[in-house]
């Protein structure tokens, strides 16, 4: 360690001094970053990984702190970026760093000097678009939690943006990246910079996991083992709120926070407050406090019917008991097939493994991004130019059949080998919407069209022509009407997928052409 801490000449005071020593995720990527190369980082929450990859890279950027913007930092949410810049800003200050945080689909820069950026990628996107001359002095890029991105539309627009980055910069940045535990990291970095050293630590800690599904049981199981506090996480914002109904009978009504995205900015982080000075209490949450925003120690964490996938189980449980040997943990099951589901996901836990997942690009980015190009670009951009930014996501023959679409209906223009943005694509832009590829959730009341019966709800971004399970029957979308979804029963194999990690395709999937909706 006492190698390390020379190296540190101008960031140990302000990043360590106040632990005294370093942790094993630290010792093992702090001499990687100062050598130059490029890591991604895999390791559990709480283990320094932010101060593994922030203080080594400003100790080699400190001789370029008279430049501005030199440093990128990328992650997921709003709420983590803010969370980061209060963790952060003190050890920065004291090295003579200036950090501001940028969201929102128009975000304004301040006059004058500031070296880090804290951004997300849709406000990345509109940066790009808008402040063209700020990024030739980026000299560092950090991608935080970098498996909440991969493998979704928001990680596939990442992708490209990187590419837009790179052409402006005269040598290629130091990236690094930081993640929970990945099937195959190698393969999830390459996707964003390359080459890469892969340090992955920490053994997966013991696990003491339970089932149940009577949450008066539940309850009485915590005060006998003296779990006062507890974090919940539910897969949908309504069980946050219905469950806050369910607990209120066995728990005191004051002592239970919900946090989910619907809320506003102000409650959330008032909760995230009480979270860390409470030392009893429950939180019911989506994957709003999945990642690593800072909300204290859990004594356990209860997961509220299976999560989406093993790896979305283990993030959600090394939430809790960060300071014991052993993870404490429980799951509400509702039948036979979650509980059995629930004890593969342990299984897996206990074995430090995760599922593979097949890499699909999202096909809606290639519009996405080629409206936000074209928009940024009035001049036009090269045919050649424009196909090689966008060749990560898909063939020739698929991105020419795109275009080929949007030239059909008027979105964009092509002129001797150049194309260009119509006047709607850039009264498009000018209203700010381009730059993000999320959709608006909405909640779908199904009914089947020729006896207008009510079959039931369902949370997914629909379109016409789309296939769901639902009731233990495939059905089709024929018409949508404000809130109702008006369907038959059919026979075949479902579009929407309620299995698969990505939850929904981007916002742009209604540009591409059906034939390609259908296949997305």
């Amino acid at each position: 360690m006492s190698d390390i801490k020379n190296f540190l000449k101008y960031t140990w005071s302000p990043f360590f001094a106040r632990f005294g020593t370093l942790t094993p995720v630290q010792t093992a990527v702090i001499p990687v970053l100062l050598s130059g190369e490029n890591v991604i980082v895999c390791s559990p929450t709480a283990t320094g990984k932010t101060e593994a990859v922030v203080a080594p890279l400003i100790e080699r950027l400190i001789p370029e702190i008279n430049k501005n913007l030199i440093l990128l930092y990328i992650a997921p949410t709003k709420a983590l970026l803010n969370n980061l810049l209060e963790r952060l800003k003190l050890p920065l200050e004291k090295c003579g760093f200036k950090a501001i945080v940028r969201t929102g689909d128009k975000p304004y820069l301040p006059k004058g000097t500031f070296h880090l950026l804290f951004i997300t990628p849709e406000s990345f996107d509109s940066l790009l678009c808008r402040q063209k001359d700020i990024w030739q002095s980026i000299k560092a890029i950090v991608i935080d939690e970098i498996h909440f991105l991969d493998n979704t539309y928001r990680g596939d627009q990442l992708r490209v943006l990187l590419k837009r980055l790179l052409e402006k910069l005269k040598e290629i940045p130091q990236f690094a990246a930081l993640s929970a535990t990945l099937f195959d990291p190698k393969a999830v970095a390459t996707r964003y910079f390359y080459p890469v050293k892969v340090i992955e630590v920490g053994q997966p800690r013991s696990l003491k996991f339970f089932l149940s599904n009577n949450w008066a049981q539940i309850i009485n199981f915590l005060k006998e083992n003296k779990w006062f506090k507890a974090i919940i996480f539910c897969n949908r914002r309504k069980d946050v709120e219905s469950l806050y109904l369910e607990l209120s009978r066995y728990w005191p009504k004051d002592r239970i926070l919900t946090h989910h995205a619907s809320l506003s900015y102000r409650i959330r982080k008032e909760t995230e407050q009480l979270l860390r000075q409470w030392r009893w209490g429950l939180c019911i949450c989506t994957s709003t406090l999945e990642i690593g925003i800072d909300i204290g120690d859990f004594d356990v964490a209860i997961c509220y019917h299976p999560p989406p996938t093993p790896s979305a189980f283990q993030q959600r449980i090394g939430r809790a008991s960060r300071q014991k040997d052993f993870i404490a943990a429980i799951g509400f099951y509702e039948n036979e097939a979650e509980a059995e589901c629930f004890n593969i996901y342990a299984g897996l836990a206990v074995q430090g493994m995760v599922e593979p997942i097949e890499y699909i690009p999202d096909l809606s980015v290639i519009v996405q991004q080629t409206f936000s190009m074209l928009f940024a670009q009035p001049s036009g951009i090269m045919r050649e130019n424009l196909f090689s930014l966008l060749s990560p996501l898909a063939s020739f023959e698929i991105i020419e059949k795109i275009l080929i679409h949007l030239l059909d209906t008027a979105w964009i223009e092509e002129r001797r080998g150049k194309f260009f943005a119509s006047e709607k694509l850039m009264n498009l832009g000018e209203r700010g919407v381009i730059h993000s590829n999320i959709p608006q959730s909405r909640e779908f009341r199904v009914i089947e069209m020729s006896t207008q019966k009510y079959i039931g709800e369902i949370n997914l971004e629909a379109s016409e022509g789309n296939r769901f399970i639902l009731g233990g029957k495939l059905w089709e979308i024929q018409k949508i009407k404000g809130k109702n979804l008006f369907v038959q029963l059919v026979t075949g194999t479902p579009t929407l997928n309620a299995f698969r990690k990505r939850f929904s395709h981007g916002a742009f999937t209604r540009f591409l052409p059906k034939e390609l909706q259908m296949a997305h």
